[in-house]
């Protein structure tokens, strides 16, 4: 311990001459001794030092070292004294070799970090800057303060501009001052805003039109969003469709106040659907020369028609899209992830396109009219709503069909909606990663809501199903193909029948088509309509229809519906059965 408190002292005096002035340097006082005697004691002084100095030379000599022997005989405690001796060869060595290190040529080969320092100075040269422009303003500004005129040389001059003080006393002069007599308000003072606000308040209670009396107490943007909506239904509407189409949330959890970028992308769709709208408007204003065109999808008067109109057509809407999803269900195609479902020829031969025919055949049972293909490698993905939608596009195009320009376009943008989910899910737009479709599909679905015991049934139909599939080999597959293709255009007709039965808008438009072209048979214009190609019919084959078949089908229309309705309606599903 004492030796190392010595080399302490020793390290501690080294670091104090480098940090403190040296010694010598007090020899440059001697220009301040004035006088003879003063000099005199001053060159003994120094006489003095150089003796001491010399001294101090001649006795350096190298440091004894530590006789440990002899401490050995002293010290009793050996374990001690083993670990002071450790101890002291450690520090010994690593003070020699710090010593012996070249500390200059290591500062020279450090070359990085400078760019930090660099950049410290631009910073402190830019901070310079700002303060010598704030210094120059202050100045400008006590400057100006100091020579304003009096009142009475007023004057729109340079001076003004960077005078705040004086720019308001000009601008509210004239509200404020005695002697004016000014009949004008200053707009921003509290009297003004009151008077504004009763104002408003006044209309409120004139103009709601509701024939209620309430405490109108606030201003409409004061209001709390549900009575904005309260007031506006065709706005809720909107936000809502582009809530759920966004987030995929349920409607209880929608926000008071939407994202302020959300409605800028509100806006965007909203015009984009316009733009195709009014084109499509001015080509057939332009071409019938008619006195007043509409705009597709939209009643020709949309204050008092236009919620029943929109009601109507969001139900429509909503009816195909649960007939839809009932045709999947019937070969319990929905929640079949993974599998791409095959019935037909072109079907099978583009799912074994996928990856060269690896892959495996499954069979649901003799009952379900479709095969399952899953393709070897790793999993199907969710494919992107915007593919499916020009997907579906090409092949509506492909088979003689088009979408209505604003169907398609509004279709486009709604998928485009969907797409952007990825953004906040991982890169999935309908389930949460490592969720399947099931179980997003029967999240979403409130269990007050009458078809989730439906989908409940089916889900767990599904689930049974899947447990006793069967795999075919490609032969296999292959030898029910025909029977599966020709129960699918079975279906398709049927589907076709139960579509315009069991939905009464469809049902509407389709009975008033029905009833005009029996009208044309009946006058006998109908066959000059065939030959002219204004109406084509088309029977299974894919052969034109002439009268006599075109109008035997009409007849037998109705009845074929109600068959395919009531056979429909009367199916049971088994899940549901065996809950009861």
């Amino acid at each position: 311990i004492l030796d190392r408190a010595i080399v302490s002292a020793k390290m501690m005096r080294r670091g104090l001459r480098s940090a403190l002035p040296k010694r010598d340097r007090w020899h440059a006082l001697q220009e301040y001794a004035v006088g003879e005697t003063n000099q005199e004691e001053f060159r003994l002084l120094r006489a003095r030092d150089s003796q001491v100095g010399s001294l101090v030379e001649s006795s350096k000599s190298v440091p004894k070292p530590i006789d440990w022997s002899s401490w050995e005989s002293k010290i009793s405690n050996k374990e001690v004294l083993s670990c002071l001796k450790s101890f002291h060869q450690q520090q010994s060595a690593l003070l020699d070799q710090v010593a012996a290190e070249d500390h200059a040529a290591a500062v020279k080969k450090q070359t990085e970090g400078w760019e930090l320092f660099d950049a410290s100075v631009a910073s402190c040269q830019k901070s310079v800057e700002k303060s010598e422009t704030i210094l120059k303003n202050g100045a400008r500004a006590l400057w100006i303060s100091f020579q304003n005129p009096p009142i009475s040389l007023l004057s729109q001059s340079e001076w003004l501009d960077a005078d705040q003080y004086w720019q308001a006393f000009v601008e509210k002069h004239h509200f404020y001052h005695n002697h004016l007599a000014s009949a004008v308000e200053d707009p921003e003072s509290k009297d003004y805003d009151a008077k504004q606000k009763a104002d408003m308040k006044r209309n409120w209670e004139t103009f709601d039109g509701r024939g209620t009396t309430r405490q109108n107490n606030k201003l409409l943007y004061q209001r709390p969003s549900y009575e904005y909506y309260d007031v506006f239904r065709g706005p809720l509407i909107e936000h809502m469709i582009f809530y759920l189409s966004k987030t995929g949330g349920d409607a209880r959890m929608f926000p008071e106040v939407m994202p302020t970028k959300w409605f800028a992308e509100i806006y965007d769709i909203r015009f984009k659907l316009y733009n195709v709208l009014q084109r499509r408007k001015r080509q057939v204003h332009e071409a019938t020369w008619s006195r007043e065109a509409f705009h597709d999808f939209h009643p020709h008067d949309m204050e008092h028609d236009g919620e029943a109109y929109y009601s109507k057509l969001i139900a429509k809407e909503a009816a195909s899209t649960e007939l839809l999803a009932g045709r999947l269900m019937g070969n319990y195609i929905l929640f079949s992830d993974s599998y791409v479902p095959v019935q037909s020829g072109m079907a099978f031969y583009k799912a074994i396109q996928t990856d060269g025919g690896k892959g495996t055949f499954y069979s649901l049972g003799s009952d379900v009219n479709c095969l399952f293909y899953k393709p070897a490698g790793e999993a199907l993905t969710t494919p992107d709503p915007v593919d499916c939608f020009h997907s579906l596009a090409d092949h509506a195009n492909m088979t003689g069909r088009k979408f209505e320009v604003g169907y398609a376009a509004a279709f486009e943008c709604f998928a485009e909606v969907l797409q952007s989910r990825k953004q906040g899910l991982a890169g999935s737009w309908f389930t949460a990663p490592g969720e399947s479709s099931k179980d997003a599909f029967m999240r979403r679905i409130k269990r007050s809501d009458p078809a989730y015991p439906i989908f409940e049934a089916y889900a767990e139909e599904h689930r049974e199903r899947w447990a006793g599939a069967k795999t075919l080999s490609m032969d296999e597959a292959m030898a029910q193909m025909p029977e599966i293709e020709r129960k699918y255009m079975i279906e398709c007709e049927e589907y076709s029948s139960v579509l315009f039965g069991v939905n009464d808008e469809l049902a509407a438009s389709a009975k008033l088509e029905q009833e005009q072209l029996a009208k044309l048979a009946d006058v006998g214009e109908l066959q000059g309509k065939l030959d002219s190609r204004d109406l084509v019919a088309i029977d299974s084959s894919g052969a034109a229809m002439k009268t006599e078949a075109v109008a035997k089908a009409l007849e037998e229309m109705d009845s074929v519906r109600d068959k395919a309705v009531d056979l429909v309606m009367a199916t049971k599903l088994p899940a549901l059965e065996k809950k009861k």
